[in-house]
């Protein structure tokens, strides 16, 4: 029973969590998708960066008030994953192409690939990536939540 009230919550507290990476899903999505300038190429890696951060405070958030440990790993393999597919099915969507310019949205590929290209390459190799940094990241914030819990928890 333990283990089933570690791996899955038993309140409120995963709808929580994964509602704040929604928002910073929403957030991300919609700085790739507008042509606003700070999220060309120079601008991707804090963006990017920024969005994992918010999942693995969800997971340390999760640790913290007992939200459960997949949540914890489904929040950070998301904000993962989104890196590898948002970026090039934004571009594929706005028409974007190989040429003068090069894509006007960040990509993760420091390669030149066509849209369609990155995002069948980021669907192939995205979930394998996600899937070891949420095992890392997720249960490394998962487990300093769990302990900040315990060290306030203490007389």
């Amino acid at each position: 029973m333990v283990s089933r009230t570690l791996l899955l919550s038993t309140d409120r507290t995963p709808k929580r969590a994964l509602s704040v990476v929604a928002a910073a899903f929403i957030a991300a999505s919609l700085l790739v998708v507008l042509p606003w300038e700070p999220t060309g190429a120079a601008g991707r890696y804090p963006l990017w960066a920024g969005l994992i951060a918010v999942a693995v405070g969800a997971a340390g958030d999760a640790g913290r008030r007992r939200g459960g440990l997949l949540v914890g790993w489904g929040a950070v393999f998301l904000a993962t994953v989104w890196v590898f597919v948002v970026p090039p099915l934004a571009a594929l969507a706005r028409g974007d192409t190989l040429g003068d310019g090069g894509y006007a949205v960040p990509r993760p590929s420091v390669v030149a690939l066509r849209p369609r290209a990155e995002l069948l390459t980021g669907l192939r190799i995205g979930p394998v990536v996600a899937l070891v940094v949420a095992l890392t990241l997720g249960s490394a914030a998962f487990v300093a939540g769990a302990a900040v819990r315990r060290r306030t928890d203490r007389p």
